[in-house]
């Protein structure tokens, strides 16, 4: 007579059950994460502005020849002093200037319409927007992803700073601490992908900064030239805009034409111009450069990085797009098609050969 066979005992059960837990655990860090999708964009903006400051201190350190710590609060005074100084001469200029622009929003548009509704075009256009209500300056402004972001996270960008003071004061203790969060055969490789990220956001900064110096001087020089009214508000938001690529530039685009074109038809031609010359040359000759210098980002992946970050994240994910991309696009090229692509064609390739 056979004797029935003994159930299994190869934890199986067990082994589901562990399986069950990991995915388990999986779902629910996933959903945190997603809950605070915000601190991380936010924690993100204080690893760019720490990236700034240690930039500045650098060169300081080494030409006093002091610690880093010293030199990062020479740096932060030195800002704020420069802050302070920029306000105290061009603040009140600006701000007048920016309150005007926004009580001669609605008469720009009002004019703009009147000439629109002079020809049988601009009727149709009108009709298609379907709206004949003037906006005010505060609504339009607010449209503006890049300005209304400024204007309604005056709280969270303090926090950004906050943030970047304490990351640049100590780097090397927050990089110690993701480092040990791998094994310690990988924590090498994890430190030298950290750094490569580290300097292609340094030198991306450090373009984008005279790009936006560049495309601000010769926005504003350029409607000042033809006689747009507030040139130099305007100027300024066209080079901060451009921290935004693409989308930035095209809505700071809007209060300039709208004010030329409250003056005549003929100065919103000029203002055109003047932008389309800006734009052009920022986009075929000074981008490149920077892209080329820092970390190749094709347009399309810049542009649909602004518009997903900008979906999961909101304004501080659009006005963060570009340098996650960039940061996003060392990531992947290191950790992804170097470390588990061609690493793995690599060892492949060898047991072939030995073969």
């Amino acid at each position: 007579m056979e004797q029935p066979l003994p159930p299994p005992n190869d934890g199986s059960t067990l082994d589901f059950a562990r399986k069950v837990l990991v995915g388990t655990l999986i779902v629910v860090v996933l959903l945190a994460v997603w809950e605070i999708n915000q601190v991380l964009v936010l924690a993100f903006g204080g690893v760019v502005v720490a990236v700034i400051l240690r930039t500045m201190a650098e060169p300081v350190q080494r030409i006093l020849h002091i610690s880093d710590q010293f030199a990062l609060v020479i740096v932060t005074l030195g800002l704020l002093f420069l802050a302070g100084l920029f306000f105290t001469v061009f603040g009140s200029l600006a701000v007048d200037q920016f309150t005007t622009l926004l009580k001669e929003i609605p008469s720009a548009v009002a004019a703009g319409r009147k000439w629109l509704m002079s020809y049988q075009e601009g009727r149709w256009f009108l009709t298609l927007l379907g709206n004949t209500d003037a906006p005010s300056g505060e609504t339009l402004l607010q449209a503006i992803p890049l300005a209304g972001g400024l204007l309604g996270g005056m709280g969270e960008a303090l926090l950004v700073l906050l943030v970047g003071v304490y990351l640049a004061a100590d780097p090397n203790a927050y990089v110690r601490g993701i480092v040990r969060l791998f094994p310690p055969h990988r924590r090498i490789r994890v430190n030298h992908i950290m750094n490569a990220m580290a300097q292609s956001l340094q030198r991306w900064l450090m373009g984008m900064t005279l790009d936006m110096l560049f495309v601000g001087v010769i926005t504003g020089v350029g409607l000042w030239l033809v006689g747009v009214p507030l040139s130099f508000a305007l100027g300024v938001l066209t080079g901060v805009s451009i921290f935004v690529p693409y989308i930035g530039p095209m809505a700071a685009m809007i209060p300039g034409l709208l004010l030329a074109l409250s003056v005549s038809p003929t100065l919103a031609f000029w203002a055109a111009i003047v932008y389309a010359v800006a734009l052009f040359i920022e986009g075929n000759f000074t981008q490149p450069l920077i892209q080329r210098w820092a970390v190749s980002l094709s347009p399309v992946f810049n542009l649909l990085a602004i518009v997903a970050f900008g979906i999961i994240f909101g304004v501080w994910g659009a006005v963060l797009a570009t340098p996650m991309a960039v940061v996003l696009s060392v990531f992947v090229r290191m950790a992804y098609v170097e470390d588990l692509l061609e690493a793995g064609h690599h060892h492949g390739g060898h047991r072939q050969h030995n073969g």
